[in-house]
């Protein structure tokens, strides 16, 4: 009875929430729902779809394929990569067996040579509407990924992206239930002032992760306190950077959690579900990552400047300790850990931080969004599967 109570709030929270997005302009984002294959002949490519980026374990999808540029569309082979996770008859169609990846590939001979297309597929344990929903299209710019289980922010085009960031928001947060440690660092580069922050913790009740975001506005003289606000970067500034993020288990064993992929971002985020052992300082949580600057000048301003934060310099890019960089051309190698500015801002949080959360008020609008949307969200998709 409790469960289907939990299931009937969720559908009305659900219900209200789409209600809510109705004047939202909602962006599909790119998938591989079509996939064209990389292997040609004489013009010919052999294209794969599927009607789901992800079966249930037990269920099954979907999937064709066809052959361009032919009068007649030949015979297609289906095979899968691991039959131990999901597997494929001769029709294209995908059983899950275990939760995983994997590749799904489509055979055809034309003009006596063969071509391929192939489809990723991710195995889940259970079918969830949110997750399925978020996984194909961003809400409040927030999407989903089964690949690793973590949610994350679609920066690319992210609603956030018209306001920026000030310290003031690190010191409002805890008073939003947003306890996590952070560095930042800033820098005059190219007649702009830039500020590079990093953070990981615990992001309300419901889950934890880590982000990574680059700001900058035109130079002024004036310094920077605790209500200066920096811009998101136009296109051109943002910059390319993956980062991966590693929690300890009670065991002491570091568990990868996720990885962003190597690309352009301005915001590059990631978060799961749960919730840390300790939450300040969230030591027992690793960032590791990679950025990539556009200059050597650039490289310098951010490398000094994470060495002021405290990071040490490796002796290899294949041996980076703990809070440890290193720096190969314009690219930074971290690992952080340890090392957060937050821990000891906790007088200011307390005291000063309080009043200036009050005076923050106004902006609250601007904060919760960051993660409340995507707190609903995460709770709707334990409850709704």
């Amino acid at each position: 009875m409790k469960r289907f109570a939990s299931k009937a709030v969720a559908v009305l929270l659900l219900a209200a929430m789409l209600f809510s997005f109705a004047g939202v302009s909602v962006y599909a984002a790119p998938s591989s729902k079509s996939a064209a294959s990389a292997y040609k002949s004489s013009g010919h490519a052999l294209v794969v779809k599927s009607e789901s980026l992800t079966v249930a374990q037990r269920h099954t999808i979907q999937m064709t394929a066809s052959v361009t540029n032919v009068s007649k569309q030949p015979k297609i082979t289906w095979s899968s990569s691991d039959t131990s996770i999901a597997t494929v008859d001769e029709n294209g169609k995908v059983k899950g067996v275990a939760v995983g990846q994997v590749t799904i590939t489509a055979k055809a001979t034309v003009d006596g040579e063969t071509i391929k297309g192939e489809f990723g597929i991710n195995v889940v344990k259970r079918e969830s509407l949110i997750k399925n929903l978020l996984e194909k299209q961003q809400i409040l710019s927030y999407q989903y990924s089964y690949v690793d289980d973590y949610y994350y922010t679609n920066d690319k085009e992210a609603w956030q992206y018209n306001f920026g960031f000030g310290k003031i928001y690190d010191l409002a947060s805890p008073y939003l239930l947003l306890e996590y440690d952070y560095i930042r660092i800033f820098f005059t580069y190219e007649k702009k002032d830039w500020m590079l922050q990093m953070w990981k913790g615990q992001y309300g009740m419901i889950f934890y992760g880590g982000e990574i975001g680059i700001y900058n506005r035109p130079h002024e003289d004036d310094g920077v306190n605790e209500w200066t606000f920096f811009n998101c970067p136009a296109e051109e500034d943002w910059l390319k950077m993956e980062m991966t993020l590693y929690h300890q288990d009670t065991n002491g064993k570091w568990n990868r959690e996720f990885t962003r992929e190597y690309d352009y971002y301005w915001w590059c985020t990631g978060f799961k579900n749960g919730h840390l052992r300790q939450e300040e300082p969230a030591d027992e949580l690793r960032l590791t990552g990679r950025i990539t600057m556009k200059d050597k000048e650039m490289t310098k301003l951010v490398s000094d400047g994470l060495a002021e934060c405290g990071l040490a310099k490796a002796k290899s890019k294949d041996k980076i300790g703990v809070d440890q960089m290193f720096v190969d051309g314009k690219d930074i190698y971290f690992c952080w850990q340890n090392i957060s500015e937050a821990e000891s801002t906790m007088a200011i949080k307390v005291g000063v931080g309080f009043v200036s959360s009050l005076l923050a008020l106004p902006f609250a609008p601007l904060i919760m969004p960051y993660v409340g949307i995507f707190a609903v969200l995460v709770l709707l998709a334990s409850l709704l599967v």
